[in-house]
């Protein structure tokens, strides 16, 4: 497998519902912090500190839109004042699009809990469309490149 991306993220008393676990709503937006860690914005590289996140190496004028998430929950997350471990890597990279998967895991990685993808397409600032990757983006990306993620 090519290059894995990892964050720690904290959880917090405010994810949690009724039942005590960390709520859908909060793991996607654990998913959301996650990939903004670890492959940034493209049109931000300077404010997520040294190296920088591998959208940096996107070309200037670039930004990315979300156009799909899937998300799967595979076990309850109870809230213990915890962290949590997100795996990340590209399961595709296509000429204009890139998808990210993403595993939520406990630090010991013993336990699952959430694999989502998130489809991210490349943009062109001035025109606000779609652009193609060049070939050095592809090849910076590709290192980075994994299975797909194996929904049930």
């Amino acid at each position: 497998m090519a290059e894995v991306l990892t964050v720690e993220l904290d959880l917090r008393w405010a994810d949690t519902d009724q039942y005590g676990h960390v709520n859908n709503v909060s793991l996607v937006r654990l998913v959301e912090e996650a990939r903004i860690r670890a492959i940034g914005l493209p049109d931000q590289p300077s404010g997520f500190g040294n190296p920088p996140p591998v959208l940096a190496a996107l070309e200037p004028g670039t930004f990315t839109i979300v156009a799909g998430q899937r998300f799967e929950y595979r076990q309850e997350l109870g809230y213990h004042g915890q962290r949590v471990l997100a795996e990340l890597w590209f399961s595709q990279i296509g000429s204009r699009s890139v998808t990210l998967a993403c595993r939520l895991l406990d630090l010991s990685r013993t336990v699952e809990f959430l694999v989502a993808t998130v489809t991210i397409v490349i943009m062109d600032a001035a025109a606000r469309r779609p652009r193609a990757l060049t070939d050095t983006e592809s090849a910076h990306l590709a290192r980075y490149l994994g299975p797909a993620v194996d929904f049930r």
